[in-house]
């Protein structure tokens, strides 16, 4: 039966407390302290290869990335690291509300990282909140005012609000610091076309073609048929 020795350790004997005592002494002391020693190192040696190459080097290490990998997965996110690039994956699987969340939680962590706002200006610019993105752009220009797409994605935030006049000094802005920002030239003409200025528009459009936008290629042959059909 189980019993517990003077220290609380189970004991497997079914003699009394001191008989137990005396009897393992009596065994232990028949033995020879070295071979004791030896058969001791011996059991070690083969616990410790058992322990390589059954444990470390076998399925069980396997299992044992396996649920590291699984844990790290679902873990919280508690860097800025963490939640911007959280923030990326939810974009890229469509998920714009949580990407936004997660941005923000980056921006927390690091208010002064341009980064996160201008990534979280274009989730709100694919949610049609522009009000938010134009905020979000107005604080990257703040903390860097050299940002050229930073410009140029305000202006387009301000293009589909009606604001064309502003579209239009965001794209100069842009170009002024990146002559060749190719969707600045389209943005900017089609804000010019919205204004009824034609020939600024085909200007920019042309521009645009020319620097390699299919886009800026249609838009351009779409507004010469148009102006040459009305002429």
């Amino acid at each position: 039966m189980l019993i517990k020795d003077y220290k609380g350790k189970d004991t497997r004997r079914t003699l009394g407390l001191h008989r137990g005592k005396v009897a393992i002494k009596r065994e232990t002391s028949s033995a020879k302290p070295a071979r004791v020693f030896m058969w001791i190192g011996l059991c070690a040696l083969v616990v410790f290869v058992n322990y390589l190459f059954l444990v470390r080097l076998g399925p069980l290490g396997k299992k044992e990335i396996t649920i590291g990998s699984i844990l790290r997965e679902n873990a919280k996110p508690d860097t800025f690291e963490d939640w911007f690039d959280k923030g990326y994956k939810k974009y890229q699987e469509g998920d714009p509300v949580g990407a936004a969340e997660a941005y923000s939680k980056a921006i927390m962590l690091k208010p002064e990282e341009t980064r996160s706002y201008f990534n979280r200006g274009v989730v709100y610019m694919t949610m049609g909140e522009y009000d938010k993105a134009i905020d979000d752009y107005n604080k990257v220009i703040e903390l860097r005012a050299d940002y050229a797409e930073a410009y140029h994605n305000r202006g387009w935030a301000h293009f589909h609000k009606g604001h064309f006049d502003l579209a239009i000094q965001d794209c100069d802005q842009a170009l002024l610091l990146n002559p060749d920002m190719v969707p600045a030239y389209l943005t900017r003409g089609m804000a010019y076309k919205a204004r009824g200025l034609l020939d600024m528009a085909k200007s920019d459009f042309q521009k645009s073609c020319e620097l390699g936008d299919n886009s800026g290629c249609q838009a351009y042959g779409e507004l010469s048929k148009t102006t040459h059909d009305g002429s």
